[in-house]
């Protein structure tokens, strides 16, 4: 079992970023921090808000980053999970570096993708970087495909690449499962995790690539 998602409270996120009190709710407001990622806990202080660390940092990281090359409203189309493109039609998905060459061989077809698509070759994409094998890169495709609602509002999604161990009739082997579903997720003590990926991380890095090329 993974180790749970490290936690920094409110104040250290504005220590270490620089932002204010009011970006950062302005920031919420607008849809570019999610509200799920504002988690009160008590301390001996009384109630203080923790968020998620990496999520958080790298999100304003981005919004930083790129606050100068678009207005905030765009920011908000390009970064929030919530906020999922309604038209997509991609021609080659490999020029997208969330999917880049390593798609290639996860590809069932020819011509335009749609955004799931797009996001399902991502994770398929990023579980073979992180040494799973084709048939299982292109099982993790199927699973995502049909996870558009979970692409909708990814928020807490995760997919998943595990392998079970089957035993029938005296044959044994070792059986590839892939899905998507919302932390935390509980499998069957007899899987064990190859690859998990946070499906919210994927969206993100598709939207950017996309918005990079749209302005390119």
């Amino acid at each position: 079992m993974e180790p749970p998602e490290e936690l920094i409270p409110k104040k250290e996120v504005l220590r270490l970023t620089g932002i204010s009190y009011g970006q950062l709710y302005r920031w919420k407001r607008l849809g570019l921090i999610p509200e799920a990622w504002f988690i009160r806990r008590s301390t001996f202080t009384g109630q203080e808000t923790f968020f998620p660390k990496e999520k958080i940092l790298k999100r304003i990281e981005d919004i930083l980053r790129l606050k100068d090359q678009y207005p905030l409203e765009e920011l908000v189309r390009l970064l929030s999970p919530e906020v999922v493109p309604a038209e997509v039609a991609h021609p080659d998905p490999s020029t997208l570096a969330p999917i880049g060459p390593e798609g290639k061989e996860l590809l069932w077809k020819t011509g335009e993708h749609t955004f799931t698509e797009l996001v399902a070759l991502a994770c398929g994409a990023e579980a073979l970087r992180r040494g799973a094998k084709s048939p299982e890169g292109k099982l993790l495709v199927e699973a995502v495909r049909g996870a558009e609602e979970a692409i909708r509002a990814p928020t807490g999604f995760s997919v998943i690449l595990a392998e079970k161990n089957v035993e029938r009739e005296g044959f044994f082997f070792k059986a590839p499962l892939a899905l998507v579903g919302r932390e935390p997720i509980l499998l069957d003590p007899e899987c064990r995790v190859k690859v998990r990926l946070d499906l919210e991380k994927i969206v993100e890095a598709v939207k950017l690539a996309l918005g990079g090329e749209e302005r390119e």
